[in-house]
């Protein structure tokens, strides 16, 4: 394992091609201190090397080192390369007792994904627990955004009605859109937000902003400093949008003119990042009867500017679940670094039994099953922590240690 020894107090002095750190040592006397020995000449692509080997939590400590690290970890050019270099993760998180009374809890469970397109199965760890959460009546997606999971919960508050994280690249800055327009609001005459941007552990500030009116029906998927989000707009009239949110800026960028059959599932729409794109999968239950689907359709967003989407078919070698409300739905929440679309449960499989993803690989046509060992799979962990009932469930692929603050 790469470990890098700091010494604090340290003086440095950064040439072109190298970073020269000095020592400041205390005299044997305790008088002033004196710039001591060379300790040692590290080139700037030899230091990026290092750093980029350690994991999250050791970057953010090392931030405090000096100045020049500062500055590098917090760099572009630095974050870039740090994700570049680490594997992805990927990240499974469920609540108990969806629907119940029993004590609420959010799990949240992390693994490597597979190096190998052939991987059957994977392993969760367990990394942590919160009680008093839980999600209920199908709100069950958890985004990974640039290294942090957004958790989104039904409010029983209706001036918040739908909450989306997004992160600025260029900024590096983290920021929370709400709809502070009731969706039960009817006929307003403008939709208002409100925009929140975090730092430190903290709200940093607050800003409204308005739109024309428009009715929400899916959650926020952030891509490239973009969010997207399906709606109707105008209000009454049911023509089916996508909203784009410039993070960066914090305005609504534009309405997206959207295929009907983009939208069919409303709320149960499943939004992609696919090839860097907005995608929509859709599941075809219509040659299964209606509560499954060995057929879907990918709906890419090709054009932003020109509201210019792209559909494809693809056939399944076998039929996947897709049921309403709380009965049992297989879901994409993304794809993997392979280009695999990513099929996983809204719900636990049932008490102490396996869990199971599905890849399937467009290029190929190929679907493998996958078994996620450690996500509740045992008699003891249930036992544990006393689960019961049903256990909505979320798979988020691609999720990174962050280097950010939030």
């Amino acid at each position: 394992m790469d470990t890098v020894t700091t010494r604090s107090p340290a003086k440095r002095v950064v040439t072109h091609h190298q970073k020269e750190v000095y020592e400041s040592r205390d005299n044997d006397d305790g008088s002033d201190k004196s710039p001591g020995k060379l300790l040692h000449v590290l080139p700037y692509d030899m230091e990026v090397e290092t750093l980029t080997r350690l994991p999250g939590k050791s970057l953010m400590k090392f931030l405090c080192v000096c100045k020049t690290w500062y500055s590098l970890i917090r760099s572009q050019r630095f974050v870039a390369s740090y994700y570049a270099a680490k594997p992805s993760r990927f990240i499974v998180a469920f609540t108990n007792s969806a629907g119940g009374d029993d004590p609420k809890r959010l799990f949240i469970l992390s693994g490597e994904e597979e190096t190998s397109s052939s991987s059957s199965s994977l392993v969760a760890n367990l990394d942590m627990t919160i009680p008093s959460v839980t999600l209920r009546h199908g709100a069950y997606k958890y985004f990974s955004v640039h290294g942090f999971i957004a958790c989104f919960e039904l409010s029983n508050f209706i001036i918040c009605t739908g909450t989306s994280l997004g992160y600025d690249p260029v900024d590096d800055q983290f920021k929370a859109l709400t709809q502070v327009t009731s969706n039960y609001d009817h006929n307003p005459s403008v939709m208002v937000h409100e925009v929140i941007t975090l730092g430190r552990g903290r709200v940093v500030s607050r800003t409204q902003l308005t739109s024309p009116p428009y009715y929400r029906v899916t959650r926020g998927r952030c891509i490239n400093g973009f969010m997207y989000y399906g709606a109707y707009a105008p209000w009454e009239s049911k023509a089916p949008v996508f909203v784009c949110f410039d993070v960066r800026n914090e305005r609504i960028l534009s309405f997206i003119t959207t295929p009907p059959e983009v939208l069919v599932w409303q709320a149960f729409t499943s939004l992609i990042e696919y090839k860097g794109k907005p995608a929509v999968v859709v599941p075809n239950c219509l040659r299964v009867g209606g509560s499954s689907f060995d057929c879907f359709n990918l709906w890419i967003l090709e054009d932003v500017t020109k509201h210019e989407w792209s559909k494809q078919t693809f056939e399944l070698p076998l039929s996947l679940p897709f049921t309403l409300g709380m009965g049992q739905r297989m879901i994409s929440q993304g794809t993997n670094k392979a280009g695999e679309i990513i099929f996983s449960p809204t719900t636990l499989p049932g008490r102490a039994k396996p869990f199971y993803v599905f890849y399937f690989n467009p290029d190929t046509k190929s679907t493998r099953r996958v078994r996620i060992h450690g996500v509740a799979d045992t008699e003891e962990f249930w036992s544990r922590y006393g689960l019961t009932g049903i256990c909505c469930v979320s798979f988020s692929p691609q999720h990174n240690d962050s280097i950010a603050f939030l």
